[in-house]
């Protein structure tokens, strides 16, 4: 489980996969579960899939 900011996230995601993950699943919470985290999840796709 990570949260913080996107590049602890990102790091966590990362130390997954170093340690050997071939998947890892990211689940965006926001403050109103009833609306869709679309930028958050922008966000995480760009840090995610940068180089």
């Amino acid at each position: 489980m990570a949260w913080g900011s996107t590049d602890d996230i990102v790091a966590r995601v990362h130390a997954h996969l170093a340690a050997g993950a071939d998947h890892v699943a990211v689940q965006v919470l926001p403050d109103d579960l009833r609306a869709l985290p679309m930028a958050e999840w922008r966000e995480l796709a760009g840090a995610l899939l940068a180089p």
